[in-house]
């Protein structure tokens, strides 16, 4: 079929196509003599009517609407298999010419991002080295603990650091406002979890008293309140004091730690436990610095279509977590003193940077060949069975639909040796394949010499492959 391509620009192309005169005749035909076939005309049998009684009661635009549709899906298809093209939605369809004997299609396709891809090894790039201060461990053991502390009630004035249990209820104007009270409350004084001004008030508060405390509600707060001056009508039940156990061999037992039964075990346990939290950070730093680096190196082009319903999708995510926390999304907007279309623009940018980093990830996996077969996957499933104490059955049923993400994961952590064995500390080291690779190129060494390092072969990478889609 006759057809030429326009590079429309933002992943757009226009596809023209001239079908061909005898396949638009031919489908005009058969979509009239499936009119005529239904044609009923009193003293006929349902579609037995001559032809000229029964074109009368024929609707031409509907047998041309029906004549279109008989040619257009097989006309797209066919020009995405000769040009290989990947659409990653359905196109817009226009009928610039339409007569008995010619018909011309314009379709306008969003097609799926192009990667290019950089240098993805020899990356150089330093591991950030971690230690631990004798500080450190000392704040962490501190934390514990407090964490460990009991409350007390005492007969005396509130201090800071004093929790205090009290009913609250608060005005502005005169008039109550929702969320603005409660019974019962146990609030820790110097905690910074009410509104400036509402801890400190109580401070020097002794149980059974009712203390107004006023206070000026931020600028950056909800609409209904920022700003605004409110009085609190509070009673007081009780005030206790935090007891924090001094570091000593039966404090540590308490803690109930496995394996940690003195000070010095104690300190020994925090610092390997920090250490291993910094280690673990400074190393997925370390790898998102080569992996920035490598897109930074590719070219990628990403529709603006794509993006915005990555963004539609992110934004959708973010109001419903906004509403589990019990805000609005205007309420949420005014605390934190952005307009949707900032917080757009934020999660725009974001999302941009993902999906680069995703498909040039996924380009690097197709050039390289690291898949995750079947094979493979029933390879670490019996692990995570052996694990678990459970069949493998009963692990492909417990991960259900979220069996191929774990597919992925898998494919992810392949990319990431992959990249960490080939770049950043190991830049001088020669370039490790994939292990699909190195299959190849042990099958295909001469059996007389030991051959040159094999030379890997570029393929078209392709990002996740949409559905076939269908023409409008």
């Amino acid at each position: 079929m006759k057809h030429t391509i326009k590079e429309l620009g933002d992943c757009r192309i226009e596809i023209t196509v001239e079908v061909d005169p005898t396949v638009w005749e031919s489908a005009q035909q058969k979509a009239l003599n499936r009119a005529l076939s239904n044609v009923q005309i009193k003293g006929f049998r349902k579609g037995k009517a001559p032809k000229a009684l029964a074109m009368a009661q024929v609707d031409p635009s509907r047998v041309m609407n029906a004549a279109l549709d008989e040619v257009l899906t097989p006309a797209y298809a066919s020009v995405l298999n000769e040009e290989h093209i990947q659409p990653f939605n359905r196109p817009s369809v226009n009928v610039t010419k339409v007569t008995d004997k010619e018909l011309t299609l314009v379709f306008t396709v969003t097609t799926m991002p192009k990667v290019t891809l950089g240098a993805y090894t020899g990356i150089e790039e330093k591991r950030p080295v971690v230690s631990v201060s004798e500080e450190e461990i000392a704040d962490s053991i501190s934390q514990r603990l407090a964490a460990a502390a009991e409350l007390s009630v005492v007969e005396r004035e509130a201090k800071e650091g004093d929790t205090v249990v009290l009913d609250f209820k608060g005005y502005v104007n005169g008039e109550a406002f929702d969320g603005g009270e409660a019974e019962n409350y146990s609030l820790e004084l110097g905690s910074h979890s009410f509104v400036p001004g509402f801890e400190e008030a109580l401070v020097g508060v002794k149980a059974g008293e009712d203390k107004e405390v006023n206070i000026t509600f931020p600028q950056q707060y909800v609409a209904e309140l920022a700003g605004k001056e409110a009085v609190f009508h509070c009673h007081i039940h009780e005030v206790k004091e935090k007891s924090v156990p001094a570091l000593s061999e039966e404090a540590v037992a308490d803690l109930g730690i496995e394996g940690v039964k003195t000070v010095e075990e104690l300190k020994e346990h925090e610092k390997k436990a920090i250490l291993e939290k910094k280690t673990n950070s400074a190393n997925a730093a370390y790898y998102d610095a080569i992996v920035a680096k490598i897109v930074a190196a590719s070219k990628v082009e990403i529709a603006s279509e794509i993006i915005e319903s990555d963004v539609a999708a992110r934004e959708e995510q973010t109001k419903k977590q906004i509403e589990s926390n019990g805000l609005t999304f205007k309420q949420y907007l005014e605390i934190t003193g952005q307009t949707e279309e900032q917080m757009k623009e934020n999660l725009r940018k974001g999302s941009e940077e993902n999906l680069k980093t995703f498909l040039v990830l996924q380009a690097i996996a197709a050039k390289e060949h690291m898949v995750v077969d079947d094979a493979e996957l029933d390879v670490e499933l019996s692990k995570m069975a052996e694990q678990y104490k459970m069949k493998v059955e009963d692990i492909r049923k417990a991960l259900g639909n979220s069996l191929e993400t774990f597919r992925e994961n898998l494919q992810n952590r392949k990319i990431q040796e992959f990249l960490l064995a080939n770049n950043g500390e190991n830049v001088k080291a020669e370039p490790k394949l994939s292990s699909e690779k190195a299959e190849e190129a042990e099958e295909e060494k001469p059996a007389a010499k030991k051959p040159a390092a094999k030379k890997t072969t570029a393929k078209k990478a392709t990002a996740k492959k949409a559905a076939e889609p269908k023409a409008e």
